[in-house]
């Protein structure tokens, strides 16, 4: 006997109505009660759109000609409401900060049960229990402004989570984390699957990262068609990313440097599944003869941070102490975990701040009283958000 599908999509299309072109071309995707589903794809590859076509904000919220079938739980969503809807599956997006409702974590995540006129002593009890499997039960009393994006993302899972939901959609939720506090998102979201065992979707485009923890299946998207439906070995092990512009995981790409022909019986889908035995010659040979770049840039300075510190409120300091200097023709990488400072060291740079204390020179010169249009002209910036 046939297993039933829980989400099945049968010759789905779907058009804007701002659009000439079909976004979704004619879709075929079964996904069975309790799988844990991976959808990736490039960037305007159609993989949001068709999370949008689960959770119902199409065609409730963003309108469009709709084609074929969708059913969920085998209930047709173009006679469904966004609100039945809601109650069959739960959606964190890839902006925690647009799907915070409440004053603080514990009133956000209580927001269904408030709609739905449940009892206080009831209400405490629920948000109590799923807050301590987010690990957010220290945190109930926070407000959104004092929660890191990896705990605001937390947030937002136990809010879908408290309405008993029989899908999990995670859209983009690695999208403004940092890789430590996105490996543990997916880490939250793999345990949560394995003691709830609820249908799983995650839509995101850091492969890698999502395959920290197993996957039943990943579904490859690219110009709002299914090119790939198959388990994360096969498809690490075959030429579908690359075509498609996807970026394979860092291993598999080191392998290849190393001549190593990767094969789904190395069962690549994982480093720590990978096996690696029949090609230790040739990554040996490949690690040996790696030379590192021993240049010594000898360059002037052409910008400089002395004793740097910064503070927003005046009291907890953000940057303390910030040295380094940079010299011309440098490519430079600043990384840190989520909070660590990066953004507001480039807010110094650009003018956006003002430090507290130090010196920020560029070829020498202070450049503390240089206008935001003046240091425009010598420092040009590319924001993480285009609409800012």
């Amino acid at each position: 006997m046939d297993r039933q599908a829980i989400i099945e999509f049968q010759n789905f299309s779907f058009q804007y109505y701002s659009q000439a072109e079909p976004t979704l071309h004619d879709i075929n995707l079964r996904i069975y009660p309790g799988e844990k589903i991976l959808i990736v794809g490039p960037s305007g590859s159609g993989k949001s759109t068709l999370g949008h076509c689960l959770n119902g904000l199409i065609p409730f919220a963003y309108k469009g000609e709709i084609s074929g079938s969708l059913k969920i739980n085998g209930l047709e969503t173009k006679t469904q409401d966004i609100f039945h809807l809601s109650k069959m599956i739960g959606t964190v997006l890839q902006d925690s900060d647009g799907q915070f409702v409440g004053l603080t974590a514990g009133e956000d995540i209580a927001f269904a049960l408030e709609n739905d006129n449940v009892s206080h002593d009831e209400m405490h009890e629920r948000v109590r229990k799923v807050a301590e499997m987010v690990d957010m039960q220290n945190l109930l009393t926070s407000s959104p402004f004092e929660l890191s994006g990896g705990q605001k993302q937390r947030t937002s899972l136990a809010g879908v989570m408290i309405d008993n939901v029989d899908i999990l959609l995670f859209d983009e939720p690695l999208a403004n984390l940092d890789p430590a506090t996105g490996k543990t998102a997916i880490e939250i979201i793999d345990d949560i699957y394995r003691q709830s065992q609820k249908t799983i979707v995650i839509i995101e485009h850091r492969l890698e990262d999502v395959l920290h923890r197993s996957i039943d299946r990943v579904v490859v998207i690219n110009d709002g068609r299914i090119i790939a439906d198959m388990n994360a070995h096969e498809l690490v092990s075959s030429t579908i990313l690359t075509e498609n512009g996807i970026r394979e995981p860092l291993y598999v790409t080191a392998l290849k440097y190393a001549s190593v022909k990767v094969t789904s019986d190395m069962l690549p889908g994982h480093i720590t599944s990978l096996k690696t035995e029949l090609s230790k010659e040739a990554l040996n040979i490949w690690h040996n003869a790696i030379q590192a770049d021993e240049r010594q840039n000898t360059n002037s300075s052409i910008l400089r941070m002395e004793n740097v510190c910064f503070s927003y409120d005046g009291v907890r300091p953000i940057l303390d102490d910030i040295n380094f200097d940079i010299r011309e023709g440098e490519m430079i990488s600043i990384v840190g975990k989520n909070g660590a400072g990066k953004s507001t060291l480039s807010k110094l740079l650009c003018g956006f701040e003002k430090e507290d204390c130090g010196v920020i020179r560029y070829k020498g010169e202070d450049i503390k009283n240089k206008t935001i249009k003046e240091r425009a002209e010598i420092i040009g910036v590319v924001m993480q958000n285009p609409n800012q």
